[in-house]
């Protein structure tokens, strides 16, 4: 299972970051759609203060093998192409982060008072459980409050920041980044 335990100092936090899911150049779809995206998701610098152990847990996707059968199956498309049609549908097609997290927290045996657990793109927890969409748009509360997942740019994270920072210190043992796998990265934080 990949994770390391890293310091509440080695997540690095900036205000702007929760700026870039909407920008005159860029605006995600989830923006405004998501109990756990902004404007709605609360900036946690300060919150996360109160937690005492992190884990930063990731999964890998061999994206290397992946654009070679892709390239077998549609000769004409461009790698940029294919890059491009998986970053776009990756949050929808893999769940390996999900397991690894799942994974992760049945190993985890100390006791806790409250847990947190932040991922990567919007909280996909409604659908994951067979709900659906979010019920954000629908006007409705959010139906799994305890579960909702922000993700670490959602509460203003900077994870490239942050994971270039542990690679280079030698506290995760991952190329990154990488022309041969896809990471995706998520937080687990107890108090």
């Amino acid at each position: 299972m990949p994770y390391v335990r890293i310091e509440r100092d080695d997540i690095f936090f900036n205000p702007k970051v929760q700026e870039m899911c909407i920008s005159p150049s860029f605006k995600c779809p989830f923006y405004n759609h998501s109990w756990s995206c902004p404007p709605n998701a609360p900036y946690l610098e300060k919150q996360l203060n109160s937690y005492k152990e992190f884990y930063l847990i990731y999964s890998r996707f061999d994206l290397e093998s992946y654009i070679q059968k892709q390239k077998k199956k549609h000769p004409n498309r461009s790698i940029f192409y294919i890059k491009s049609m998986f970053m776009l549908r990756k949050h929808f097609i893999l769940n390996n982060l999900e397991e690894e997290i799942n994974t992760f927290l049945e190993q985890y045996r100390k006791t806790y008072k409250k847990k947190l657990i932040l991922w990567d793109g919007t909280c996909r927890y409604c659908l994951l459980a067979g709900e659906g969409k979010c019920s954000f748009d629908d006007g409705k509360p959010c139906r799994f409050p305890l579960e909702k997942r922000y993700s670490m740019e959602a509460v203003g994270i900077e994870v490239i920041r942050t994971v270039l920072e542990l690679v280079k210190s030698s506290r995760i043992n991952i190329k990154y980044p990488s022309e041969k796998y896809s990471y995706r990265f998520g937080l687990a934080c107890f108090k």
